[in-house]
């Protein structure tokens, strides 16, 4: 397999006066065309029909979006706007990968979707924690700043490192870790930066957005890793499906 189909769910898009739409920034589906993989789009719909879809890819990738609803993860509502529907779909997305070790990379609300999934925890506002500095907003400019990465990780493999710089926009973060999953990146302040699953399963979260940073050395490489993975998982699946001569 040359050309892994990868799984890019869309989110719904609502304005007052105008009929519902689903739609995703083009970035994800160029970034995936640019390491090597098809990206094919997984709407918001009964989850019937996104488990059809699910079964044709090779791998996933969770985007970025709206804040993860903090109900999902047994926190109190805030003011912020959320898509639970959209949640449902992507948990469900996340939690089917886990049970089927297809390969997962996350993006900024992705990460946090994986890790909820996989029942961790998010702070709801990281503004609210002593020492945390700038890292943007949805509202805000985009930031950049360092990050130390875990040696030994996929992601210090991915990136040929234990540093980087990354950019950044986002107000929610990681707090209790997912089961099976460990922190492999911090940024100066504390936060995390970056989340994968132990063992064999390659699952990959990262809160930054390399999707917008394609000339950045943080950006391509961990496209490839993504589809690297899902031609390997791909091609063991169809090695265990042969019959035994």
């Amino acid at each position: 397999m040359d050309q892994p189909l990868i799984g890019v769910p869309l989110r719904p898009w609502r304005r007052p006066g105008k009929r519902e739409r689903w739609m995703q920034t083009p970035d994800f589906f160029t970034s995936v065309r640019a390491a090597g993989g098809v990206p094919l789009p997984i709407p918001p719909m009964d989850l019937p029909g996104v488990r059809a879809l699910y079964a044709m890819c090779d791998g996933l990738l969770l985007p970025g979006g709206k804040d993860v609803d903090p109900i999902s993860y047994g926190a109190a509502p805030r003011e912020e706007e959320t898509l639970p529907d959209l949640d449902i779909v992507e948990i469900a997305l996340a939690r089917w990968a886990a049970e089927d070790k297809v390969p997962l990379f996350g993006v900024c609300r992705g990460e946090q979707v994986l890790n909820v999934a996989l029942g961790g925890t998010l702070y709801g506002h990281i503004g609210d924690l002593p020492g945390v500095g700038d890292h943007g907003g949805d509202d805000l400019p985009t930031v950049w700043h360092e990050i130390e990465i875990t040696e030994g990780s996929r992601l210090a493999a991915a990136l040929g490192g234990v540093r980087a710089t990354v950019n950044s926009r986002h107000h929610q973060a990681v707090d209790r870790l997912g089961d099976g999953l460990r922190a492999v990146a911090v940024s100066p302040d504390g936060i995390v930066e970056a989340i994968e699953a132990e063992g064999d399963w390659f699952a990959l979260g990262v809160q930054w957005h390399p999707e917008e940073a394609s000339e950045r050395a943080t950006s391509g490489p961990l496209f490839r890793a993504l589809v690297e993975a899902a031609v390997d998982a791909s091609v063991a699946a169809s090695a265990r499906s042969r019959p035994a001569v």
